[in-house]
């Protein structure tokens, strides 16, 4: 016949075959001696494993197994443990994460920032008068506005 069947023997006796094992094993078995007695061997130990009396627990066990249980349930309910750190470890840290905040804000600000040239007033001005061309500007107004660092008045026609 084909393969034998000694790796399905278990589950054969367990009853947990699929319907088309169960017939292959059942069908070898009938056919080859060789499986047969390894079926007998099978059936012999585990009714030698029944007749064993049955463990003792420990004093207690049972109490520690469910109170380990409710304590693993409880915690998988609240989600991640959180983590407690002694005091002194909590302040030291708190303490360095200051120190590092107050010095490093400044000094990254400074390298940091945006570091702007400073104001061409006169280019400011002449930009300003060249796209306000569409608004009347009298005289008084243009005169008024000052320049370059000499507070020399110029005229808005340059």
């Amino acid at each position: 016949m084909s393969s034998h069947v000694t790796g399905q023997l278990s589950e054969y006796i367990d009853g947990s075959l699929g319907v088309i094992d169960l017939e292959h094993v059942e069908a070898h078995l009938g056919a080859c001696p060789s499986c047969q007695g390894e079926y007998q061997e099978h059936l012999a130990l585990r009714r030698m494993l029944r007749r064993l009396p049955e463990p003792s627990m420990p004093r207690g066990f049972q109490e520690r197994v469910h109170w380990q249980l409710q304590r693993e349930a409880a915690g998988q309910k609240r989600g991640a443990p959180v983590v407690r750190w002694p005091s002194r470890v909590r302040s030291l840290v708190l303490a360095c994460a200051a120190t590092l905040l107050v010095l490093a804000l400044p000094l990254g600000w400074t390298r940091f920032a945006a570091h702007k040239a400073p104001l061409d007033t006169n280019a400011y001005i002449r930009d300003y008068l060249m796209y306000s061309t569409d608004r009347l500007l009298t005289d008084q107004v243009a005169t008024s506005l000052v320049t370059s660092d000499d507070l020399t008045p110029q005229s808005p026609s340059k």
